[in-house]
């Protein structure tokens, strides 16, 4: 069983179609009896091919006989300009093995039930590639010796000013800055970043994890727009009040709490996380929706209706794009 998780526009459109079958295409070609390493490998060919593919296509309608400003161009374009964040996991039913690949800051994470404490614990099957991953940033000086300094920030953790360190299309963090404003001025590209100058930056290749699940766990796949407000232990302690709500026949019954404690961020703006004295556990049919529901504000309904009524531009100030879905290995 595969499932996917990507974040973006023109260029998850290009993953949602195509990301699975390269990667059960390039499983395909591995005996069964390969081992661990093997496996991740062809994961990991499979996901750098497909971003091979979105830059090179992209290239071929630039250079091609495309007029300036034609949609042709600006159509093949249009995935590389974009850019994604790829989470994709892999069920092996007979060993009971999950297999998760990762691309960007998106993530996954175990809820397993714990004998000891009868409750059930999170476990991060993913780490979030951004600078401030320790091992992106290891990376990227060495790939970039003397560049540090002036391609991360320490304060944000963002590569020339993008979130995630490694994601599909994203062509500025890839391709040279002359060619860049080739684009720019005839196909209304955006500039190059300021301070690149030994491109590529960023990488579609994942990192792969593998863990043997019980029957009685849950896996969250989420984008980023929930991590920001939501922690791994409190998402798991939400689905797991949802597994005993559900189980029960009823919701927990909810009053009604208004929004009066938060913090201001960087760009001024109000702030808040989802903690569980605020969740909402009434939506029985779709864990995945309670997740969402209570991320954007649970049973602080001002807060709430305000994150669903709020539209563009404004909207990115008081949420973020968010996409989840929760997988049970058995019946909840």
């Amino acid at each position: 069983m595969l499932t996917l998780i990507y974040s973006g526009w023109a260029t998850s459109k290009v993953l949602k179609d195509a990301l699975i079958p390269y990667v059960s295409s390039s499983l395909g070609k591995v005996v069964h009896t390969s081992s661990r390493d093997v496996v991740d490998a062809a994961i990991r060919k499979a996901f750098t091919n497909l971003d091979d593919r979105i830059m090179a296509d992209a290239q071929k309608g630039a250079k091609g006989d495309c007029e300036p400003g034609s949609a042709e161009a600006i159509a093949a374009l249009a995935p590389a300009f974009a850019g994604s964040c790829a989470l994709l996991t892999i069920y092996e039913p007979k060993s009971s093995t999950l297999r998760t690949a990762v691309t960007g800051d998106s993530r996954a994470v175990l809820g397993s039930w714990s004998i000891d404490s009868h409750t059930f614990a999170a476990h991060a099957l993913s780490k979030d590639q951004t600078g401030f991953n320790e091992e992106e940033v290891k990376r990227l000086n060495a790939e970039h010796p003397g560049e540090g300094g002036d391609i991360l920030s320490p304060e944000t953790g963002r590569l020339m000013g993008i979130a995630i360190t490694r994601g599909f299309g994203d062509h500025r963090w890839k391709w040279t800055n002359e060619f860049i404003k080739h684009l720019q001025s005839n196909f209304y590209g955006s500039a190059p970043r300021p301070k690149s100058k030994t491109p590529p930056y960023m990488t579609a290749a994942p990192e792969v994890t593998t863990k043997k699940v019980e029957s009685s766990d849950f896996v969250i796949l989420a984008s980023d727009g929930l991590w920001d407000v939501m922690s791994n232990d409190d998402a798991v302690t939400c689905v797991s009040r949802w597994l005993a709500a559900r189980r029960k026949g009823k919701p927990e019954s909810v009053e009604d709490t208004k929004f009066t404690s938060y913090a201001i961020d960087d760009e001024g703006f109000p702030s808040y996380k989802a903690t569980p004295e605020f969740f909402a556990i009434e939506d029985l049919d779709n864990a995945a929706v309670c997740l969402v529901k209570n991320a954007l504000g649970g049973r602080r309904r001002g807060l709430f209706c305000g994150a669903m009524t709020v539209t563009t531009p404004t909207s990115r100030y008081m949420r973020d794009d968010i996409t989840v879905q929760v997988i049970f290995f058995k019946d909840p």
